[in-house]
């Protein structure tokens, strides 16, 4: 599982998330339970929170298929979007909101992508 945390710290580290927005991803744990994950060499962690390091991953894998740049992946994900299903927000604020909306960002990088329009730019 050591892993795949480190996995998830070195993304969230790629997007510039602050801690405070890892935590959100991760489900707001605790702080005990943060400083666990950070801390454990073989760290336990629940379903869900390995749903959400799955979600994390994917989603990079989906992004770096439409960004080459790891610069410019960060920069989409804190820019303001007009289309659905960001509506004039960036896409961590849609990530930061919930499950549901993290597959809506998969979904829409995807969706790009089987459209010719590989890019999330332009």
């Amino acid at each position: 599982m050591r892993g795949r945390l480190d996995a998830f710290f070195q993304i969230t580290a790629r997007w510039r998330l602050t801690q405070s927005q890892r935590r959100v991803l991760l489900g707001s744990p605790p702080d005990e339970r943060w400083f666990h994950f950070i801390r454990e060499r073989q760290p336990r962690i629940t379903t869900e929170e390995f749903s959400r390091v799955q979600a994390v991953v994917q989603l990079d894998e989906a992004l770096s298929n439409s960004v080459s740049d790891p610069n410019e992946a960060a920069r989409w994900l804190h820019t303001l979007e007009m289309e659905p299903p960001f509506f004039g927000r960036t896409p961590l604020a849609i990530l930061l909101s919930g499950m549901e909306e993290f597959k809506a960002v998969a979904d829409y990088l995807n969706s790009r992508r089987s459209n010719g329009r590989a890019s999330v730019f332009g």
